[in-house]
């Protein structure tokens, strides 16, 4: 059985290190969700080799679906949070940093319009929420909120990137040794997971 794109279940060697851990969520995480959104929205090589592909029109909502689950991931596995909506925020502003300096009550406003209006509504309803839809924010940003008429927009083709940037930073912070409550949270959640 295959436990990421590349590694067979029968290949590990057990008990796992957290550094293959760390290389089996990333490689999951990048080659079974994030590169596959970036593949359907912009083109490109898909990793292991093979057909260049070319983007996928009219594949925005699908690509938000596969997206979005990222960020109560990222929450979980910080281990900072319970429960669905709280570790999507998490995440989300574990992705987006400037998200914690945006003014009470337009932060509260972004994250509900992110997490209820997109996240819930594809979980839910395989639609995103009024007031929630995609488009190409200013300044090459993933997402953008508009406070006074409360609409969010979200580029499809942007938001993989970042991320995929994200999950770059994640791996490299868990595999720094020094970040010791890090590590031990992930690993924790890892382990529930998927097993040691």
């Amino acid at each position: 059985m295959k436990v990421t794109w590349k590694d067979q279940d029968h290949d590990l060697v057990r008990p796992l290190t957290i550094e293959k851990k760390v290389d089996i969520f990333y490689q999951q995480t990048l080659g079974w969700q994030l590169h596959i959104a970036d593949l359907i929205a912009n083109g490109g090589d898909p990793l292991g080799g093979g057909t260049r592909l070319v983007p996928i029109e009219h594949s925005g909502f699908a690509v938000l679906q596969i997206c979005l689950s990222y960020f109560e991931t990222i929450g979980k596995y910080r281990g900072l949070s319970s429960g669905s909506g709280a570790n999507f925020r998490t995440g989300a502003e574990d992705v987006f940093p400037a998200l914690g300096k945006i003014p009470e009550p337009e932060d509260g406003e972004l994250l509900d319009a992110l997490y209820k209006g997109g996240r819930c509504g594809l979980y839910h309803n395989s639609r995103t929420a009024r007031g929630v839809g995609l488009g190409q924010p200013p300044s090459g940003k993933a997402l953008a909120y508009a406070p006074g008429s409360k609409l969010l927009s979200i580029s499809p083709e942007r938001l993989p990137r970042v991320l995929k940037g994200h999950l770059e930073e994640y791996r490299a912070e868990l595999l720094d040794p020094k970040n010791v409550t890090t590590r031990q949270r992930f690993e924790r959640q890892f382990d529930r997971d998927f097993g040691s």
